[in-house]
């Protein structure tokens, strides 16, 4: 879907190649490709990847029916770059190879040379219905495995394998690079990911308000971990004939993050700082179950921290660089401490923030956070929101992490859970021309200009995606 900047105006549905609404649409199926079931290919991530450099916007499909997972990559100026012009028909619906069955997938990895889908044992298949089975399961026994492949090339994807874990949101992908005696030139030795890990799916049920399935097998002893959810170090060696192992997998920090984000000038290439949400008075899940309430934003200096795990390798998967607590990081005064919390007074709330970097800034922390926050005190006494109930945005300095240095007080409440986006005013001024804005749901006058196969087909898919939701 496309909106226009600054009203937020719906142009209309975007697929690929065209917009509804926009002068300049051209021809052609986009993604899903064509025929009766390709609406269920255009079904897409909740978070694409836009390359800063490049401005490439990537994306995969998930689906119910084989090979399950689809890739795409959209060109700013609709023409292909050169390592994709001997694909025709456009780089829509790639089929990535090897996943074997439908899942639940939120969020993937992209570097500047190379694509990371993950394929968790966290399954989502309406079919599971006809099987007596749960749509959405979870098997702690299977392994949680990452197909890392080149990014113009999904067909040569390389599985990566690891303990069983959940996964819903990375927070930065990059290469790292050694000298290659052979070329004379820098290449690719490994790819990393940071990523927000949870040891179990019970997470994901009491955040929607669902019952934990009972596991069905046990899982060993020496595989049992906490209950939490923390920022993971992945790096993945690439070499050519280097078995596919996965050299580095440990936490940066103990204390809970979820949610993450950063400068986005600096996202696909090796970042110093990536911010996030964490929870200072209780468990991560109690905090998820009860609609997403955070009471802290965190800074952590990932590259200081890295740097510390691989000179000094924590155990792998259940180890952490820092082992402290919140509340000990937050009882810290080292100005130089590579966690840095900011905690809401007694009964906010915040969301998911957004950095907004200086203009003419130096450091890449030079900057703003933004998050939505509510106070509780709005609150009657049944826990509903008053009629009058009222959020605000504050604006958070990202270097200090201390002081709110402007909080704009909004006309109504932002539910917990949602959260916005920062676009620049250069973002503003290079949209596409649009020729007109959708309108209201259509009229039975414009119906009656519609076929009877078409209408009847519309009728059909609206059917099928209400029961598959």
């Amino acid at each position: 879907m496309r909106v226009a900047l600054p009203g937020l105006e719906t142009v209309g549905w975007f697929n690929g190649e065209k917009c509804e609404g926009e002068s300049s649409a051209t021809a052609g199926a986009g993604f899903g490709g064509k025929g009766p079931l390709s609406f269920f290919r255009e079904w897409t991530t909740a978070h694409p990847r836009v390359d800063p450099q490049s401005k490439e916007l990537l994306l995969f499909h998930s689906t119910f029916a084989p090979p399950y997972v689809h890739y795409s990559i959209i060109t700013p100026s609709g023409r292909k770059p050169r390592s994709l012009r001997s694909r025709p028909g456009g780089f829509f619906n790639a089929p990535v190879p090897g996943i074997q069955s439908a899942k639940m997938m939120h969020d993937f990895g992209v570097s500047k040379s190379h694509s990371i889908i993950m394929d968790l044992p966290l399954s989502l298949d309406p079919l599971n219905l006809a099987k007596n089975k749960p749509v959405v399961a979870y098997n702690p026994t299977s392994p949680s495995r990452f197909g890392i492949f080149p990014r113009y090339e999904p067909e040569k994807v390389r599985w990566f394998e690891t303990r069983a874990c959940c996964i819903f949101h990375t927070a930065n992908s990059w290469d790292s690079f050694v000298f290659d005696p052979a070329s004379g030139e820098e290449r690719v030795d490994s790819i990393n990911m940071l990523a927000c890990r949870l040891t179990s799916a019970s997470l994901v049920f009491s955040a929607g308000a669902l019952a934990a399935p009972v596991p069905t097998e046990s899982v060993p002893d020496h595989e049992k971990e906490e209950e939490q959810c923390r920022l993971y170090y992945y790096n993945f060696g690439i070499n050519q004939g280097e078995m596919n192992a996965i050299r580095h997998q440990w936490a940066l920090s103990a204390i809970p993050f979820e949610f993450p984000s950063l400068r986005d000038s600096v996202s696909m290439s090796a970042a110093s700082y990536i911010y996030g949400c964490s929870v200072s008075d209780s468990s991560f899940g109690a905090a998820l179950g009860r609609a997403v309430k955070m009471n802290a934003l965190v800074k952590v200096d990932v590259e200081y921290l890295i740097a510390k795990g691989e000179s000094n390798p924590p155990a792998s998967i259940s180890g952490c660089v820092d082992s402290r607590n919140i509340s000990e990081v937050i009882a810290s005064s080292d100005s130089n401490d590579p966690i840095k919390v900011f905690k809401m007074p007694e009964g906010w709330y915040a969301q998911e923030s957004r950095f907004v970097p200086r203009q003419n800034g130096v450091d890449e922390d030079d900057g703003w956070l933004l998050s939505y926050v509510f106070d509780e005190s709005q609150l009657q006494d049944d826990g509903e929101c008053k009629p009058d109930a009222k959020s605000e945005l504050w604006i958070i300095d990202a270097k200090s992490m201390t002081k709110v240095v402007a909080k704009v007080k909004l006309p109504q409440r932002v539910p917990y859970g949602l959260h916005g986006n920062w676009f620049s005013r250069e973002d503003i001024q290079l949209q596409r021309p649009i020729e007109r804005l959708r309108s209201l749901p259509i009229g039975h006058q414009e119906r009656q200009h519609m076929s009877p196969i078409w209408q009847a087909w519309m009728s059909v898919r609206s059917t099928v995606e209400r029961l598959l939701a």
